[in-house]
């Protein structure tokens, strides 16, 4: 119980610290920098493809029926990733127009595999509506380091979707690994509250 508390421990902070390093926007113009996660890499592909149907594409990895993906949260101990920025910002909440899209990024990782996600599903927090899926595939050494792992090293992903098709008020937004073979989408580290207003 106390080597699980530890590890936990390790984790939380290795969590935090990778949040803190994508808050720095100085390097978002570099891209091998380990903070791209507000900017795309200029050879990456173009954000994801918003959806209002159950076809989502826009990722590597197609993702062809929303109504498959099992949702899952991490077993205990697992870090699958985190939902590191909105708008640039790392707080918590934003308030937010609806005029003005909705930036995101983070990175994402299949833990159990030791790979990159196939791409990154990102819905309302409260009934799973998928709002984008964003391929994974911008620079991130930082988190290849921090994991001992450089099949990470391409772990980031980044997506902007329309804040006009969300609803006036408070929305909590989550971002999920996804696993195209298994279909299973793990949740990341971290959710944001936007406060969208007319």
């Amino acid at each position: 119980m106390l080597a699980q508390a530890k590890i936990l421990g390790v984790i939380s902070v290795l969590a935090i610290s990778l949040a803190a390093c994508s808050g720095n926007s100085e390097s978002a113009s570099n891209p091998t920098s380990p903070d791209n996660s507000s900017t795309v890499a200029p050879n990456s592909a173009a954000p994801a493809v918003e959806t209002t149907s159950s076809t989502v594409s826009g990722s590597s990895t197609e993702l062809k029926n929303v109504d498959e993906v099992k949702f899952k949260t991490p077993t205990a101990g697992a870090l699958y990733g985190v939902f590191d920025v909105v708008n640039e910002s790392s707080s918590a909440s934003h308030k937010v127009s609806k005029a003005i899209p909705v930036k995101m990024s983070g990175w994402a990782v299949l833990a159990n595999k030791g790979k990159t996600a196939d791409s990154v599903i990102i819905t309302q927090a409260d009934n799973k509506k998928v709002l984008a899926v964003a391929p994974v595939n911008v620079l991130r050494p930082d988190v290849a380091k921090a994991l001992n792992n450089p099949a990470y090293k391409s772990s980031g992903w980044n997506a902007t979707i329309k804040s006009s098709n969300l609803p006036t008020g408070k929305v909590v937004i989550q971002a999920w690994a996804y696993d195209s073979t298994t279909k299973e989408a793990t949740q990341l580290s971290r959710n944001h509250e936007l406060d969208i207003t007319e």
